[in-house]
């Protein structure tokens, strides 16, 4: 049954959150970039290259294991989901902004993310645990199952602008209501990751999206942005689609070891992130 879930059901459910991530995109949502330069440059520079450095300082403070570590930095190279657009609209960030930056990333993300992850294991590779990432395989992977979706979400959006209205927020809520319950059960089906709750791997979860949440604000808080693009940034580098991890670690390495972390961010990453609602709302009220 996990094999199942893991290996067909995920990929489909993450496809189906890709494309309902299309239906609300535009092409002149990506002109947005050319106008206001500043916010998508410094949020794109955050999450494509400052995220992924915070993570391999995590792995260098503290004791993980390599599969954790590879687990960790897998999350790091992760675009944003549904998930960073809705935290976005429950904190009254710039939804437009958390919706285009969260397209922009994931149409990066099935070239950056395996190159990088590649060149991580090669590093790191040790004689206990090999991991193999075939590069090739896994850009053609990760294309089907984000940048294609997202694609013909875009032109579905194009063809039938008022049907897309009408369905695109049950497609999002079905699809991410999906996603939970996969999670869910993959995190309680595993014997192995309910006592990792307890172990320095939730505090290596808790650690990266904690601090990549409050760096991204302070930061763009200091480059002077709104107070509801500064929310946007922190969200969007703060809160990873824990789902495009899951996949790759299942359905691409074939390694349920280095799905341990996606699996435990997946639900762990929530604190945090609710939290920091909680805390710029109270502090800006509007």
């Amino acid at each position: 049954m996990q094999q199942l879930i893991s290996h067909v059901i995920l990929p489909i459910v993450l496809a189906v959150i890709m494309f309902s991530m299309g239906l609300g995109l535009r092409m002149n949502d990506f002109y947005r970039i050319f106008v206001q330069p500043k916010s998508y440059l410094l949020a794109g520079a955050l999450q494509i290259l400052c995220l992924p450095l915070l993570a391999l300082l995590i792995i260098a403070l503290l004791p993980l294991s390599n599969t954790a570590a590879a687990g960790l930095f897998l999350v790091a190279l992760c675009p944003g989901g549904a998930t960073s657009n809705l935290f976005t609209y429950f904190a009254k960030g710039n939804i437009a902004l958390s919706v285009t930056l969260t397209g922009l990333v994931s149409i990066l993300s099935p070239f950056i993310l395996p190159i990088v992850f590649v060149s991580y294991l090669k590093i790191s590779s040790d004689t206990t645990h090999t991991v193999f990432l075939p590069l090739m395989p896994a850009i053609k992977q990760l294309i089907v199952v984000t940048l294609i979706p997202i694609i013909l979400g875009m032109i579905l959006r194009h063809v039938a602008p008022l049907w897309c209205n009408r369905m695109e927020g049950n497609i999002k809520k079905a699809a991410g209501f999906a996603m939970l319950l996969i999670v869910i059960t993959l995190f309680f089906g595993n014997p192995k990751v309910i006592p990792g709750l307890l172990s320095v791997n939730t505090l290596a979860v808790l650690l990266l999206s904690t601090t990549a949440l409050m760096a991204a604000y302070y930061i763009a808080s200091i480059a002077n942005l709104a107070e509801s693009i500064r929310r946007t940034v922190a969200i969007e580098v703060g809160v990873q689609n824990a789902g495009t991890a899951m996949m790759v670690a299942f359905t691409i390495l074939h390694d349920p070891q280095i799905a341990f972390i996606p699996l435990m961010y997946g639900l762990l990453m929530n604190v945090p992130a609710l939290l920091f609602i909680l805390w710029v709302t109270k502090k800006h009220p509007s």
